[in-house]
Order: structure tokens, then C-alpha cells, then sequence
């Protein structure tokens, strides 16, 4: 039987792991988040002719940009999983995705990312096509598929979680080795590993009255959660 710690120890495992450590994973996430917000940005103010040729450049562009922009999370990640384990971490372990076989994390990262867009695709396509003058019209639909829509992208982002840190431990591993493998690992956990972050929430919400600066220090905790949790996962007693 499967012995895993409890998220209350796993919360204090990612807290310990940062203590001393906050100003320099704040600053990286920051520069992560910006290298992102310039990437996502590529293409996507591009106006076409004709509206499907921009709907689908679109689509098209944010997947290619997302998909790059997640190769920073793989080095992100490296820096929360160092940590947790007592290593050393420095901001350019943000690039640590780009060195290396590079191929195999674009594979996973592009399964992923895809995945992720199409869960979000149907939220995506209806306020497209929802012009504003009969919006009243749409209103009932929006929180159908936009639950609908959360639901199948929380699960296959749970499915997923271990994705980063198992490319990292495991560089002999092909793509579909990885992927297949973080599906084994969060089969029963995806719950628990979505009551982990759920800890995190108010301080997410704190972020509303202090102009995001408290959402940062929650998103650290978050990436210090996830290594925990990845840590757990792949312990002896586990």
C-alpha cells in the first residue's frame, strides 16, 4: 500500500525549502513571467483579411509561442526542485531546457501545451463568436463551457504536473516514456495534488488588494509545492 505523506507536511516541506531563498525564486519566477507574457505575444496582435485565416493564425501562433514559453517552466522547475532537494539553483537555470536533448522537451512540451488548448479551445471559441449585441443571447452558455472547459483542463494539467520534473531526473527517457510516466505517477493523486494548491488560494486572493505582488509569492509557493509533491511521489515509501 502506498504510504504518502500528508499535504499539511508537504506545504511545510515547500515553505522549508524557501526559507532564505524567497527574494532569489521571486525574481526568477518574475523574469519567468515576463520572458512568457513577451513570448505570448508574438503574433498575436496580427490582423488578417479575413476573419477564420486570423482566428486559425491565431490559434496557431499561441500554440507555437506557448509551447516555447513552456520550456522556461521546465527551467523554473529545475530551480524548485533543486531547492527542495538542497542543491544549488541560480537564475540561469532558466534555460536549462535549451541545453541538452532539446528535441525530446519540445515533444513533451507540444503534447502538453496542445492538450491544454484544446480543453480551452471551446471557452476560446465562444466569446469569438459572440458578438457583443447579442450577448444577452449567450449568457446561459458561458458558465456551462467555461465549467466544462476547467474541468477537462484541470484534469489533463493535473495528469501532467510531473511532466517537468521527470524530463529533468530522467534525460536517458524518450517523450512518451515521460509522458506515459507522469500518467502512472498522479493516477489517484491528481485530488491531492489539487487540494495542495488549494491551500494556496487565499493567498491568491490577497492578491487582488496588494497589486499582485502577494500572487507571486503564491506562485512560488505553488512551484515549491509541486517539487514537494514530486518529491513525495517518487519516494521510497511511495
Amino acid at each position: 500500500m502506498k504510504k504518502h505523506r500528508s499535504n499539511a507536511l508537504l506545504f511545510a516541506d515547500a515553505r522549508q525549502a524557501l526559507l532564505g531563498r524567497m527574494t532569489f525564486v521571486s525574481w526568477s519566477f518574475v523574469l519567468y513571467m515576463i520572458i512568457s507574457i513577451f513570448v505570448n505575444q508574438l503574433g498575436a496582435a496580427v490582423d488578417l483579411s479575413n476573419w477564420l485565416l486570423t482566428l486559425v493564425f491565431g490559434l496557431a501562433a499561441g500554440f507555437v509561442t506557448s509551447t516555447f514559453a513552456s520550456l522556461f517552466g521546465i527551467g523554473l522547475s529545475s530551480i524548485f526542485l533543486n531547492l527542495q532537494y538542497g542543491q544549488p539553483a541560480a537564475v540561469r537555470n532558466l534555460f536549462i531546457a535549451f541545453s541538452g536533448d532539446i528535441d525530446r522537451s519540445v515533444r513533451v512540451r507540444l503534447f502538453v501545451t496542445l492538450g491544454e488548448m484544446v480543453c480551452l479551445l471551446p471557452i476560446q471559441l465562444l466569446l469569438y463568436f459572440s458578438p457583443w449585441e447579442h450577448a444577452p443571447q449567450f449568457i446561459p452558455l458561458v458558465p456551462v463551457v467555461c465549467v466544462i472547459s476547467s474541468a477537462a483542463y484541470l484534469c489533463w494539467t493535473m495528469t501532467y504536473a510531473m511532466t517537468n520534473y521527470l524530463l529533468l531526473d530522467f534525460p536517458d527517457q524518450d517523450a512518451a516514456r515521460i509522458l506515459q510516466a507522469s500518467r502512472n505517477l498522479m493516477r489517484g493523486n491528481r485530488f491531492r495534488l489539487f487540494l495542495l494548491y488549494l491551500r494556496l488560494m487565499p493567498m491568491h486572493l490577497l492578491g487582488i488588494f496588494s497589486l499582485g505582488i502577494a500572487n507571486v509569492f503564491a506562485s512560488c509557493c505553488q512551484f515549491a509545492c509541486s517539487a514537494a509533491f514530486y518529491k513525495d511521489l517518487m519516494s521510497p515509501q511511495a
